[in-house]
């Protein structure tokens, strides 16, 4: 017979005394038997015997939810996502990791599975594989996601960032539009100061900053237009910044965040790895890291742009966006889809990074490998809260190749006489690739840098 515990659980800190009751539960249950320390655990009782328990399990460089169980009387009461919940809340770490065979039972909880682990729980893994969970899988959930940004986030953002960056225009491409059958209109945020649409989360950051934090300064990873709206709202207010770059970053955009005042560090090869040093960076300075991806004040600013492609085409059907980390993306989902909920959001992404679309795809999170000259969405791995919303509420997401890409951009310099970095024509690409799918639709796509080498833009048009 069950209880009324699962409405409102009473939840209490475990004893030594509590162990072999909770040891002998996990051995019927097959759960973890490891170090059962009672001070890991939190335990619902009535009449004063425990009727669930799960603990947070420290290891020495993360945490793990594990070792959930309920007596059998209150399986299916609700109880165990109860108590799942209460850990949740009080981990010590915004990603929560669990490893399990229940994936579809997680999964309701908001888990996804995961091929990137500490490799503390990999080794985790491996063996409840091998000793008492047969396939059990990496999940995680990220607790940021429960600040994402609502529609008022983004007007105040709006209003924060006015003062700063211009509304930029929609403008109809009526070449493209009789190409491709359909009705265009290119949002072109390479007219923002920086040449990219990244700017808006910058300025919003910066003012949403408290007062130590601005003393202490901020430190981002980037391969360039991230690095540049972090320098950009740092340089607004005064605010110490470093940039950590790939080794071979794109010139323009070194010199523009220097120009903008930040310290520029080449650490690495590629994205991964001067994210790395940037995170670590971080812990030994007491800067504050600026994720490319998972910052809320970031997103909100990106998600201006549906307000005003909204505002000024009431009726937009379609919007494309190009998928790096994926924070574009995200602020469409949620902006656009709150204004125009029959709205279809479609990403796209260079076809030799496709970390973020595999994922979203597979509905696990993945790494992948970098091999595109778009550099802007040079990402090698995807991360949950992009991944999760993407689930949630992205309607396609589609892979463009390099040749793809050049392509667009050569088309709009010809449609339009506007010039793109690659990343910048990637959506551009996707409208012609989809173009049986929105023929009769008014689409509108986003352009979203244009910082462009001479030497690039010479190649590309050579190519063609």
């Amino acid at each position: 017979m069950t209880t009324d515990t699962t409405s409102d659980p009473k939840f209490t800190p475990a004893t030594a005394d509590d162990i072999p009751f909770i040891r002998e539960t996990a051995d019927q249950m097959v759960l973890d038997p490891d170090d059962l320390a009672p001070e890991q655990f939190i335990t619902v009782r009535h009449d004063d015997k425990i009727i669930g328990f799960g603990r947070i399990r420290p290891y020495k460089e993360t945490y793990e939810l594990a070792t959930l169980g309920v007596v059998e009387e209150e399986r299916g009461s609700g109880l165990g996502q109860a108590i799942a919940r209460e850990l949740i809340r009080r981990f010590p770490q915004d990603e929560v990791y669990v490893v399990s065979d229940l994936v579809e039972y997680w999964e309701r909880l908001g888990f996804i599975r995961t091929d990137i682990l500490p490799p503390e729980l990999e080794t985790k893994r491996i063996e409840a594989c091998e000793k008492y969970r047969p396939g059990a899988t990496g999940m995680i959930y990220d607790r940021l996601i429960e600040r994402l940004p609502t529609l008022a986030d983004v007007y105040a953002a709006r209003t924060a960032i006015a003062g700063h960056l211009q509304r930029t225009p929609l403008v109809h491409n009526p070449k493209l539009s009789r190409e491709l059958d359909c009705d265009i209109h290119l949002k072109l945020e390479m007219l923002q100061p920086i040449g990219a649409f990244k700017v808006r989360g910058g300025v919003n950051l910066a003012f949403t900053l408290g007062e130590d934090e601005r003393k202490r300064g901020i430190i981002g990873a980037s391969t360039g237009n991230h690095g540049q709206s972090l320098a950009y709202g740092a340089n607004l207010l005064g605010i110490p910044c470093v940039i950590a770059m790939p080794e071979e970053a794109n010139p323009m955009k070194v010199e523009s965040m220097r120009a903008l005042g930040a310290q520029v560090e080449f650490r690495g090869a590629d994205f991964e790895l001067a994210r790395e040093w940037a995170e670590n960076h971080a812990r030994e300075t007491g800067m504050k890291y600026i994720h490319h991806v998972n910052a809320p004040e970031l997103i909100a600013g990106v998600g201006t742009i549906s307000i005003e492609i909204v505002e000024d085409l009431p009726d937009v059907d379609v919007i494309i966006a190009p998928v790096g980390g994926g924070s574009s993306a995200v602020s469409h989902c949620l902006v656009a889809k709150a204004l125009r909920p029959d709205i279809e959001i479609i990403g796209v992404q260079a076809a030799g990074a496709p970390a973020v679309y595999r994922s979203w795809k597979d509905r696990r999170i993945q790494e992948g490998g970098i091999d595109t000259a778009a550099e802007g969405l040079a990402t090698g791995r995807a991360y949950y809260i992009a991944v999760k919303t993407l689930i949630d509420h992205l309607d396609d997401m589609v892979l463009v190749t390099e040749d793809e890409i050049d392509e667009a951009i050569r088309t709009l310099a010809r449609t339009m006489h506007v010039v793109t970095e690659q990343a910048g024509a990637t959506a551009t690409a996707a409208a012609i690739q989809l173009r049986d799918h929105l023929k009769g639709k008014k689409v509108a796509v986003i352009a979203s840098g244009g910082n462009l080498t001479l030497e690039a833009l010479r190649q590309i048009l050579n190519r063609g």
